[in-house]
């Protein structure tokens, strides 16, 4: 008696599966046209999606590990790379597991990873623009990638929204690979350009918009990332407000003189569960030694570190070193706004020390690589 469940799903006409004849000579011949330049380097990085609803994560896996992008954290044993488990900042990983992500949701968490990530909605662009684009990635030797958006109902598959990388083109067939992160249901295949371009125009339920295409590819300044402060988006939703609006406010109304009245202001108003996002925090992250001396070079760690030291909170005063570079790092990464309130001189100071130009590398790399984050998770609307 077989086993309850499916194994993979008959590929529907006129899509052509990658390995048979035609789809190998069609391979053949797109690769004599120059339209599998992006082929190889998604192919060295190709797996399965971990999860039924993992497509969006699973795709921008291959992606950034195809654009050789350092995640800045410890996969397993000594190694940096990038799982589906570190895609978790602009969505919950269990949300994602029931639900997968929407069309913004993948920019968000692009972005948040060190991809320039532009997207294409089916009702901003056309027909020929996707085509071109399509092309011209098909050309480029490296460092470029299309992600598709669809709605695979509209190639006859089963299914409704479904992510998956662009492999290749084929110029005067007008056919695109499709290298499908669900390998379990279809296997890589050639779909005509208009046939995809049509799968995009489908409205999303979640959403109500339609679907497109998304362009990667590598942030230039992220060449060499180490580290990067792991919050995911419930923790950055009860931080932010903390930025944003309760310091803001705060300083606004204290008036300090000094630059140590404004870390203790600061700090005096950390919301109840900063301490425990802070722990949590420290548990998960090693950072290296090298980022942890630029960290403490920084004028403000020193301001940061006495206030703490002069903190009743324990758990503060017990940590101190590992919460003062948590704690540096972000001050250094917020938004401007913290310090939109203070006085000349004092503003003057906070933002020459948070000039990228002025921190010591890589603490510069990592600065920037927060503010990337939030600024996706600003776009996507998870903080004001």
């Amino acid at each position: 008696m077989s086993a309850q469940g499916f194994y993979r799903r008959p590929l529907p006409q006129p899509l052509i599966s990658f390995s048979s004849s035609e789809g190998r000579q069609i391979f053949r011949e797109a690769l004599e046209m120059d339209g599998m330049a992006g082929y190889f380097p998604l192919a060295e990085q190709f797996h399965t999606q971990a999860e039924p609803a993992f497509c969006g994560l699973g795709t921008l896996v291959i992606v950034l590990n195809a654009l050789s992008i350092d995640p800045g954290r410890i996969w397993k044993g000594i190694w940096r790379w990038y799982g589906e488990e570190f895609l978790d900042c602009c969505q919950p990983l269990p949300v994602v597991k029931n639900s997968g992500i929407t069309f913004d949701e993948f920019v968000c968490l692009a972005r948040c990873n060190g991809a320039l990530a532009t997207p294409f909605r089916y009702d901003h662009s056309t027909l020929d623009e996707f085509r071109e684009t399509v092309q011209q990635t098909s050309a480029t030797p490296q460092g470029f990638h299309l992600v598709a958006a669809y709605n695979r109902q509209i190639l006859g598959q089963t299914g409704e929204g479904h992510f998956s990388p662009l492999g290749g083109y084929h110029p005067q067939r007008d056919l695109v690979l499709i290298m499908d992160v669900a390998r379990f249901k279809y296997p890589p295949h050639w779909v005509p350009l208009p046939l995809l371009w049509q799968a995009f125009e489908p409205l999303d339920a979640t959403t109500g918009q339609c679907r497109g295409y998304i362009s990667l590819r590598k942030s230039t300044h992220l060449r060499e990332t180490f580290f990067y402060i792991a919050l995911d988006l419930q923790e950055w939703k009860r931080v932010a407000p903390y930025f944003t609006d309760i310091i803001p406010t705060a300083l606004e109304v204290a008036q300090p003189h000094s630059q140590v009245e404004v870390i203790n202001i600061i700090l005096q108003h950390l919301p109840p569960d900063f301490i425990e996002i802070l722990s949590t925090a420290t548990d998960r992250m090693e950072i290296p030694q090298e980022l942890k001396d630029t960290i403490e070079v920084n004028p403000l760690f020193k301001l940061v570190v006495e206030s703490l030291s002069q903190n009743s909170i324990e758990l503060l005063r017990s940590q101190l070193s590992e919460f003062a570079q948590i704690i540096s790092l972000l001050l250094l990464s917020c938004p401007e706004k913290l310090y939109k309130k203070l006085d000349g001189e004092l503003q003057i100071w906070f933002s020459q020390i948070r000039q990228p130009e002025q921190l010591v590398s890589p603490l510069d790399r990592e600065v920037l690589k927060l503010r990337e984050q939030m600024a996706a998770l600003q776009e996507l609307g998870e903080i004001s």
